[in-house]
């Protein structure tokens, strides 16, 4: 077995990785939107409201402010515009 093959079979990726990994694709995700590569309706349904919610709170109890910016401002350009 290749490290690689170890790596993938036996990786799991924490929930603090798996929130690491949601931001940076958020951040991501709200560039598309703005730049109209991606539809509001599109995002409504593939992300709960309450999902960004849980990620909010995370991100306040690490006081990690400038991430919690990009949650904030997918939930007011999407979810309550």
């Amino acid at each position: 077995m290749t490290p690689e093959e170890y790596y993938r079979k036996h990786y799991r990726p924490s929930k603090h990785d798996m929130y690491e990994m949601r931001i940076k694709s958020l951040a991501w995700m709200l560039s598309c939107f703005d730049k109209g590569t991606i539809r509001k309706r599109t995002i409504v349904g593939l992300i709960p409201l309450n999902q960004l919610y849980d990620l909010l709170e995370y991100l306040v109890e690490l006081e990690r402010y400038e991430d919690c910016s990009i949650v904030k401002e997918i939930i007011d350009k999407i979810y309550e515009n």
